[in-house]
């Protein structure tokens, strides 16, 4: 362990000439302090920056030599960070200052010998070593931004500027899946780091502890190469995109997303991988999962392994799925949770309440929903709204969707996007099993889609869920006794969520679950 005191200690520089002095100067450093050793590598790398000298082979193989040996504390720093906050104190401000000082310093460095490279157009004497360099400096800028994640700091718009420039560089020069070393012991590419740090921008990294988002990091050292970029972005297997030309972070595919910049992904692959892993942990086997990670507990574990799933795996599998072109159909459609608990009560229980209804035509259609086109303009409708529909004119049975994206058509009107979720949602009464006084909650349920393999489900309004929360669940002349799990999906004032059934009753009286089944 480190001694706190050398994080305030008085600065010390050091200085590099050429491999050799490098070399010498790097073993005095092995008997110091880890905190100590890395401050003088940090002055090392200042002294190398701001060095008037051209970028030459001998000063990239100082560089990299340097890289490797700084890597040995960076590695011992970042476990005490992760494992001794509370040793810390005023020192963990000064420990972030230092990791993330000589992640930008290092990537800064190999950035100076890339733009030579393409200034001289590979022209230079170590030119052939670009796809190394690349792959490194992506390395520390994802290291970058990984803490700064720690102290709540997104990914600047230049910075993803940056990051895409790169990578089309890598596309352009044809290396991005070339294997080359990040380390003496470690192989990488470049499209693997790239995706690296897109993978872990996209699970809302901020409100995950240090030790978390390290651990998903790890995963991702062995993980992120399951996925790959393509050019053409096809809804039936892509999931989520990111634009070049922009300076944003990765986002869900949509449908009417077409351009040039486009990069996407399927998660299939990752998917299988989560869970193989998530199997093999619940089953206690850990021998084939080596790649979790030594601090890798159960149940812990499972429930990190969840979480990312549900920001890596879209559960919207339907809108993949077909679309045939329909003509002269209309369909009714209610806006919002208000009015589809209004919906669905019976009528004798509506008070006279008159619902507002819109009416859409249906342009075309799948197993998993529709795209609608509507005769004027409308708010209510947009995009992460519930909505329930049905053929205009009929009596006959609501489905209940959400809208997924919202643009303007061809013919200037406005046109939807609806997934649908369940094609027979129900109402039901939440009571809250172990809350005194508390008010009844109302409730959809979402029976089991057989036919897309799509779970029984709860919709609530958001105030109402708290995951582990216990309900009496009244059902179809029986109450069941339930748990609420994970968020499946969520809009701004509902919750779509899974839910675990502990028993059931069916006379209130007798208070005997039965453990049965709910489909």
């Amino acid at each position: 362990m480190f001694n706190l005191l050398t994080l305030f200690s008085r600065k010390q520089g050091g200085f590099l000439d050429n491999v050799k002095a490098a070399d010498q100067w790097l073993q005095t450093l092995s008997h110091e302090d880890e905190y100590e050793a890395q401050k003088k590598i940090i002055e090392g790398l200042a002294d190398f920056l701001k060095s008037q000298e051209i970028p030459s082979k001998e000063r990239l193989k100082v560089l990299m030599h340097l890289d490797e040996a700084s890597q040995k504390f960076q590695s011992r720093l970042g476990f005490a960070y992760f494992h001794h906050q509370s040793e810390f104190k005023r020192a963990e401000d000064a420990l972030w200052k230092s990791m993330t000082t000589v992640f930008s310093q290092f990537a800064h460095a190999y950035q100076l010998f890339i733009r030579e490279i393409v200034a001289q157009r590979g022209k230079t004497e170590f030119s052939r070593y670009l796809p190394t360099i690349t792959a490194r400096a992506l390395r520390y800028y994802g290291q970058g931004i990984k803490w700064g994640y720690f102290h709540q700091e997104p990914v600047q718009p230049v910075m993803w500027k940056r990051l895409h420039k790169y990578y089309q560089m890598c596309e352009d020069s044809h290396f991005t899946d070339t294997e080359v070393g990040i380390n003496s012991k470690r192989l990488s590419r470049c499209d693997s780091e790239y995706m690296h740090i897109l993978l872990l921008d996209m699970i809302k990294p901020m409100t995950l502890d240090p030790s978390q988002l390290e651990m998903v990091d790890h995963w991702l050292d062995h993980w992120a190469q399951l996925v790959e970029l393509d050019r053409d972005c096809n809804p039936d297997t892509h999931m989520h995109c990111i634009d070049l030309s922009t300076g944003a972070g990765p986002h869900k595919l949509l449908e009417e997303m077409h351009s040039p910049s486009l990069r996407c992904w399927s998660m299939a692959d990752l998917y299988l991988q989560i869970r193989k892993s998530r199997a093999g942990l619940s089953e206690g086997n850990w021998s084939e999962h080596v790649e979790l990670g030594e601090d890798c507990v159960v149940p812990e574990c499972i429930d990190l392994l969840d979480y990312v799933a549900r920001y890596w795996i879209r559960p919207e599998a339907a809108r993949r799925l077909h679309r045939a072109p329909v003509e002269d159909r209309m369909m009714e459609m209610a806006c919002g949770v208000g009015a589809i608990y209004s919906c669905l009560q019976s009528s004798d229980k509506r008070c006279g309440q008159k619902i507002p209804f819109e009416h859409w035509a249906v342009q075309d259609e799948s197993e998993g929903g529709y795209g609608l086109v509507e005769a004027r303009h409308t708010e209510r409708a947009q995009e992460g709204k519930l909505v329930l529909v049905k053929p205009s004119g009929h009596d006959g049975q609501w489905e209940i969707g959400v809208v997924r994206w919202k643009k303007d058509g061809e013919s200037g009107l406005p046109a939807l996007g609806v997934e649908r979720l369940s094609d027979d949602p129900k109402q039901v009464t939440l009571i809250p099993a172990e809350e005194i006084e508390a008010l009844p909650i109302r409730s959809v349920f979402l029976p089991k889609l057989y036919q897309r393999d799509i779970d029984s489900s709860l919709i609530l309004q958001t105030q109402d869920y708290r995951e582990g929360r216990r309900l009496d669940m009244y059902y179809r002349n029986n109450i069941f006794c339930i748990c609420l799990t994970d968020v499946i999906d969520n809009g701004e004032e509902w919750v779509r969520t899974h839910f675990n059934i502990l028993g059931n009753r069916s006379d209130p009286s007798k208070g005997k679950f039965a453990g049965r089944r709910m489909q």
